[in-house]
């Protein structure tokens, strides 16, 4: 159905972009048109209920009434951004996901500024939120807004059916079997038992962070993505400095990445892998 969206003039935020790209995501189609007013101007249309039933309003108005489409903040300073807002109101299956925590960034900044994170004069978050990518959408989104919305709602989009991807996959894991802890040397293994479907690869590897520090594994033995005949062993951060595979001679190795991370090879049998995992592993951990 179409649909219009009015948000704020003058200087532009990330907050409002990601809300009308969530919306526009959610709705499977652009707005019609996205007018920027002067806030104050818009406060009053809402007093007045000047608004139409095919428009949204976006970080301005000073209400927040979803069922008029209505999606300000700056009312209450209790209340999260409009994009924060909007993404719970309309994705409310995604909270808890590695969007949802980006969204919670973004009202932390929008709401507090920058000097609420707590590493802004290091890296960590401050970095995360504050890319060259974002500082240019802002800017071009003061003279050309329905052309960032387009752009960044596809992303997003995209981002929205990774998280789908990954909870999916992480079902698939949680199947008792299918991924199982390997002691090798002192080392921690973890070891794909089955093939996984072609559909989980992407979302299997959106999970292996969360993965790989619950296990605490150094590293992790898998399939090939297409061939289910050849294996692989990946080292992971943690086994930076413990394992090395360019130390390892599989008896019929595919690939091996000269700086130790990545092995693929057809197993001579069942074991080998844990044979090449103790060949490989530096120091102590040997």
């Amino acid at each position: 159905m179409p649909y219009n969206v009015i948000t704020h003039s003058g200087k532009a935020h990330i907050d409002e972009i990601l809300a009308i790209a969530v919306l526009a995501v959610h709705q499977g189609e652009q707005p019609e048109k996205i007018r920027r007013l002067p806030s104050d101007d818009v406060a009053e249309m809402v007093r007045a209920g000047d608004m139409t039933a095919d428009t949204w309003v976006v970080d301005c108005g000073l209400m927040l009434d979803s069922n008029r489409r209505l999606f300000d903040h700056h009312q209450d300073g209790g209340l999260p951004s409009s994009a924060l807002l909007m993404f719970r109101h309309l994705f409310p299956e995604l909270e808890g996901s590695d969007l949802s925590d980006y969204f919670e960034l973004v009202s932390k900044v929008d709401t507090g500024g920058l000097r609420s994170l707590e590493d802004i004069d290091s890296v960590g978050e401050s970095r995360d939120y504050w890319s060259f990518p974002q500082q240019v959408l802002v800017r071009v989104f003061e003279k050309d807004p329905a052309g960032v919305v387009n752009l960044v709602s596809v992303g997003l989009a995209d981002k929205i059916a990774f998280e789908e991807e990954k909870t999916a996959a992480a079902e698939w894991v949680a199947v008792p079997g299918r991924l199982v802890d390997v002691e090798i040397g002192g080392l921690t293994a973890l070891e794909y038992t089955e093939h996984p479907p072609e559909s989980l690869v992407n979302g299997l590897k959106g999970i292996d962070r969360e993965v790989i520090r619950e296990h605490q594994a150094a590293v992790i033995y898998g399939y090939d993505k297409t061939d289910p005949t050849v294996r692989t062993l990946y080292r992971t951060d943690i086994g930076h400095d413990l394992v090395d595979f360019t130390r390892s001679k599989p008896a019929e190795m595919l690939f091996n990445h000269q700086g130790g991370f990545l092995l693929r090879f057809k197993p001579a049998d069942p074991e080998e892998w844990k044979r090449i995992v103790k060949a490989s592993a530096l120091g102590s951990a040997k």
